[in-house]
């Protein structure tokens, strides 16, 4: 296993940096090589900062058939946990959508080789899995991530913000931006207010 860990090491770094001016990868010894791959793989304070959003949570859901109009109400549940020492938020979202029952699965972390929040999302409602990226605003208590779907309707992908605004470590907002047809910009189609369960 740490044989294989250390050859792994080696061909990611190979690939990253193939004409480093540094200290070449080869030329390490296999000691410095493991504490790399380890400071790499360790979670730090951004995980720290997913694991405050564990445990079993309330929702209120307001979702948008029309920007214009109002808004669709539905309550759910969520649950998470951070799994593989620390590194990831697992979250089971359970609720209704369009009258029907509905159920997501997500994962969150942060990725220390590219210095950003990571993020994937399936569901009850569909067949892909959304990946999307992005960074947190420490000053404005918000995480602020872009990824994109493909329209089931029209199958074009379209590109989506996904907007986390943290109100307390009880409470939290999510929001969903994206494109809406003769749109100039970006409109909300979904809004979740996570109330800690006590």
């Amino acid at each position: 296993m740490r044989t294989l860990a250390v050859a792994a090491l080696i061909c990611a770094a190979l690939a990253a940096n193939a004409s480093a001016k540094d200290e070449h990868p080869a030329s390490m010894s296999e000691d410095d090589m493991m504490k790399a791959y380890a400071a790499a793989a360790a979670p730090g304070a951004a995980h720290a900062m997913l694991a405050k959003s564990a445990g079993h949570w309330s929702t209120t859901v307001k979702s948008w058939h029309d920007p214009n109009g109002e808004p669709m109400v539905t309550a759910g549940t969520e649950d998470s946990e951070m799994v593989f020492g620390g590194r990831y938020l697992k979250s089971h979202f359970k609720g209704s959508m369009m009258g029907q029952p509905y159920e997501g699965m997500g994962t969150m972390g942060y990725d220390n080789g590219k210095k950003k929040y990571v993020g994937t999302w399936f569901d009850s409602m569909g067949t892909g899995i959304m990946a999307y990226e992005g960074d947190y605003d420490a000053q404005q208590k918000e995480l602020v991530c872009h990824g994109s779907y493909v329209d089931p309707l029209m199958g074009t992908e379209n590109k989506v913000r996904l907007v986390t605004r943290f109100l307390s470590d009880d409470q939290h907002v999510f929001e969903f931006w994206g494109p809406a047809p003769g749109a100039d910009k970006d409109v909300k189609w979904m809004e979740i207010t996570y109330t800690r369960a006590k």
